[in-house]
């Protein structure tokens, strides 16, 4: 570290002796800072002049005349406005000239309101739903900027016709609101009378339909109790029918009988006659005494039923006319109720249809009545012709015996007419029993819903009489007339506020007062890291060791990094000072400023790494990383708003940390979002630092290489780095003095065959260095979406074959060094081997000094005999040493003439043509060198 102080100060000591250096430290310190005072004041707020933004607005609306609206103009309400408002620069002018200025770029934008917007905007007043639209042109090609702020003025002035239509509407509805609400309370107490009278009414009713639906119980009880008398009458009439099939029996055995007993009754015609007569009259009196206890029975059975038909009748009339009644009440439509009444219209329906059913039953019996009655007055008729045969056949049997055989045969279809009949009757009786039965469960569901239709009337007449009293409250109360006091209501607040019912509040976290300030983060990094590289662009970067004695590669490397790092420093005192002269904003002004240092150390760093390891292709890498930087650190917009490549090297850019923590200082800090950015800031620094010391050493070399090629083109800029005399590896020059011979036949075969192959390596390298970048420019073009990834894919594709030809063109020039080692005489080479141990031999010498110094500053006072005699010790190495550094800068003096200069000078031409002179190159850093020559 002390030896980098000694470079350090010795560099600042020669620029503070060169009046004309401090010009250019002035402009180094002045020029990046500008850049960022410019653009910061240009980007000050430049949202405040939107209204210098020409735009031109054409009116052709030639107005609608609607029913309730009047006579609308919107287009000339909006030209009104326009001309009130300053955000844009408004300009009014006819449509063909809106389109001209626009066409000529005199405006950024124009609007062209058609004939037609306020007819095609008021039509969903009239039913008709045509969207007018507004003709916006934009001239893209004037400004990247300027068609967004014209986009953002034409979504404004669509969001101001809304409001307007909503407000002009809004507005016709409220006047007629107020217009009705004039006499809106007058008329409510007029239909609040009526609406009670009514309720009145419809509640009386329910009450009575609710008394005669409690009294039809009672007479669907009694009904039941005509079902079940019915029922017991079908059972005597079962009973009858019963006897009289039994009597039908005996008549037809006697019938067999007579008939059987007719063909012997000529032998005792007389006794046959006499008991024919009897059995006859027998027969007719029990099968008289039977028929008239069925036909009694049917007669009974008929006339219950026409009873309970009068009483079914009476019961399906009364529900009718009540349903009727209630349906005309309008109960029906109340909650609840509309249920229950069409439940009561269907069992009513059912009844009438069990009583039509009755009806045709009771016709049948009467009839079957009938047929009993007339086959009873037959077999009666059939018997007095037996009688009157019989007395006949005393008169003369033989001539009424045919007579009588047709008597028999007629009494006997007579039975058989009335067992015909009794058999009708059982299957009628049957189709009675299941019709008692419908009837009895329709008359119990009759009573369930009679029963619940009362209770629901009830509740009807309840919520009646309570909507009553609701009305007459309102009646009581103020409701109304502050309703009608509400609709007279200003109509131009309800316009007002159907406009724009809502509104923002903006609370700003973090608030940043201008538009500058925001932007000022990403300007002054800019500044810093073109600050960082104008150093390395000026002032070279390889250290001569003219008054500081020969140093490693880390301490020149380092002692370059301190001047830098000095001028650094003096850029980011004034691009942050003069950031908060012109008004930037910062929560802590010392903050701000000790950021800026911060930064700028940390570009130093990276820039001052690139630029002394890789020369010219360094310096190309960071002109590459700053302009990746700009989009990559989200420095402008959103990173979320960027392709992915940039997402991808947003986390890596130094920029990204940089502009974090300067804009913690200039809107607020949270947390600890300051302090990790400065620590990622660490670590991008520590990273420079360890590839600068561990890489430079092995690209001495090489850097020697491509200066002197671009020197030799006379055209470049080229600074010419310094290598160390020792110019041979010691592995080389012991192999060469081992076997001359064979050494020089190894290296000339090697060589041989490189040259061989190295025309086609350098060809091919050269044509797909050419050919991809062109496909991957085609590529670009076909898809334009991955053109970032293209981007980079082309930039490391370049850079891979700018290595591998500068690679290439290393190889051969070691492969050249190693041939002229191998032709050089043998004596030449022991001189050098002779150079490089008395080189050893030293530096292990300044090695012990630099110890010895180190343990006597820390000894004690007690030891002050020691230190002395250490001291004499200490001087006799450096005289040695001296001697030896005398030789060998006499020595270097005519291989290596050093420039003692910093500032931008080249060497002069004879320093070059002892340069050129030395015939190798060495492939090692002096570090590992005098590691090697020490064991």
């Amino acid at each position: 570290m002390r030896g980098s102080v000694r470079i350090f100060r010795r560099d600042f000591l020669r620029l503070v002796t060169v009046p004309a250096a401090w010009i250019v430290i002035i402009g180094m310190a002045f020029v990046p800072a500008l850049y960022a005072w410019f653009n910061i004041v240009g980007f000050w707020d430049p949202y405040a002049h939107t209204s210098q933004i020409r735009v031109a607005v054409a009116n052709e609306d030639e107005g609608a005349t609607k029913d309730g609206l009047g006579t609308v103009n919107v287009g000339a309400l909006l030209s009104n406005q326009l001309r009130q408002n300053d955000q844009l620069g408004w300009h009014f002018v006819s449509a063909d000239e809106a389109r001209s200025e626009v066409e000529h770029g005199e405006s950024y934008a124009a609007f062209v309101i058609p004939a037609s917007f306020s007819s095609d905007l008021t039509g969903i007043v009239d039913g008709t739903y045509v969207k007018p639209n507004i003709q916006y042109y934009v001239n893209e090609k004037n400004s990247a900027v300027a068609p967004k702020i014209t986009g953002a003025g034409a979504t404004a002035l669509d969001r101001k016709i809304n409001a307007t239509f909503v407000s002009t509407v809004a507005k016709v509805l409220s006047d007629k609101a107020s217009e009705a609400g004039v006499g809106i309370a007058d008329q409510a107490d007029t239909a609040r009378a009526d609406l009670v009278s009514s309720l009145g009414e419809a509640s009386t009713k329910a009450q009575n339909v609710s008394d005669t639906l409690s009294g039809m119980g009672e007479t669907i009880d009694s009904a039941k109790g005509s079902v079940a008398s019915a029922r017991t009458t079908l059972g005597d009439l079962d009973t009858a029918a019963g006897d009289l099939s039994a009597s039908l029996d005996t008549a037809d055995a006697l019938v067999t009988d007579a008939r059987t007993s007719l063909a012997d009754f000529s032998g005792d015609m007389g006794s046959v006659l006499d008991g024919l007569s009897t059995n006859t009259s027998d027969a007719l009196a029990d099968l008289s005494t039977d028929a008239g206890s069925l036909d009694g029975a049917v007669q009974g059975a008929t006339g219950r039923l026409d009873g309970l038909l009068v009483e079914g009748n009476s019961i399906n009339t009364t529900v009718g006319t009540i349903l009727s009644d209630l349906d005309t009440a309008g109960v029906g439509n109340l909650p609840g109720a509309g249920t229950a009444l069409t439940d009561l219209t269907n069992n009513n329906t059912s009844l009438s249809t069990a009583i039509t059913d009755l009806t045709t039953l009771n016709t049948d019996l009467s009839a079957s009545s009938t047929s009993i009655s007339t086959a009873l007055t037959s077999a009666s008729t059939a018997a007095n012709s037996v009688q009157t045969a019989v007395s006949n056949a005393r008169a003369g049997v033989s001539g009424q015996v045919p007579t009588l055989s047709t008597a028999i045969d007629d009494f006997s279809s007579a039975s058989s007419s009335m067992r015909s009949s009794l058999d009708t009757l059982r299957g009628q009786r049957d189709q009675v029993s299941t019709l008692l039965d419908q009837l009895d469960s329709l008359l119990d569901d009759a009573k369930t819903a009679t029963s619940n239709s009362a209770t629901n009337v009830g509740t009807i007449k309840t919520d009646l009489d309570s909507v009553s009293t609701d009305v007459s409250s309102i009646a009581s109360s103020n409701t109304l007339r502050d309703l009608a006091t509400s609709l007279g209501t200003n109509a131009e607040s309800v316009a007002s506020f159907m406009a724009s019912p809502t509104s923002i509040q903006t609370q700003a976290v973090f608030p940043v007062a201008a538009y500058g300030s925001a932007m000022a983060p990403l300007f002054t990094n800019l500044a810093l890291w073109i600050g960082a590289f104008s150093l390395v662009l000026l002032l070279k970067l390889d250290v001569d060791e003219e008054g500081i004695g020969p140093a490693s590669s880390a301490t020149k490397y380092v002692g370059r990094w301190m001047l830098l790092a000095f001028f650094g420093v003096i850029q980011a005192l004034v691009v942050s000072i003069g950031d908060l002269i012109i008004g930037v904003q910062t929560v802590s002004r010392p903050t701000f400023v000790g950021t800026s240092i911060i930064i700028s150390m940390v570009y130093v760093s990276i820039v001052y790494m690139l630029s002394t390891c890789f020369q010219h292709i360094g310096k190309g890498l960071c002109v590459v990383i700053m302009v990746m930087q700009i989009p990559g650190s989200a420095g402008l917009y959103p990173i979320e708003m960027l392709p992915s490549f940039f997402r991808f090297l947003h986390p890596v850019l130094p920029f990204t940390y940089g502009i974090k923590a300067m804009r913690e200082t200039v809107g607020g800090f949270y947390r600890h979002e300051y302090f990790l950015a400065l620590g990622a800031l660490g670590v991008h620094a520590l990273v420079a630092f360890v590839i600068g010391l561990a890489l430079r050493p092995f690209l001495v070399n090489l850097n020697a290489m491509i200066t002197r090629d671009l020197a030799s083109s006379g055209l470049f800029v080229a600074e010419a780095t310094r290598v160390p005399s020792n110019r041979y590896r010691l592995t080389q020059i012991v192999a060469a003095l081992a076997d001359h011979e064979g050494f020089q036949r190894s290296v000339s075969a090697r060589a041989a065959r490189f040259e061989r192959r190295y025309p086609r390596m350098r060809r091919g390298a050269i044509v797909l260095g050419v050919l991809v970048p062109a496909a991957l420019a085609v590529l670009s073009v076909t898809n334009a979406a991955e053109v970032p990834v293209v981007l980079g894919a082309w930039i490391v594709w370049v850079l891979a074959v700018i290595t591998f030809l500068i690679g290439l063109q290393y190889l051969r020039e070691a492969l050249e060094r190693q041939q002229l080692l191998g032709a050089m005489e043998e004596s030449d080479v022991r001189s050098l081997l002779t150079r490089r141990v008395k080189g050893a031999r030293s530096r292990i010498a300044l090695s012990a000094a630099a110890v010895s110094a180190s343990i006597s500053s820390a000894l004690a006072a007690s030891l002050a005999q020691y230190d002395a005699e250490h001291a004499s010790e200490e001087t006799e190495d450096e005289a040695s040493t001296g001697s030896v550094d005398t030789a060998s800068s006499a020595q270097g003096k005519t291989t290596d003439e050093v420039d003692p200069g910093l500032v931008g000078e080249e060497r002069t031409a004879e320093g070059n043509e002892t340069d050129e002179a030395d015939p190798g190159l060495v492939d090692e850093p002096d570090a590992a060198e005098d590691e090697e020559d020490a064991k």
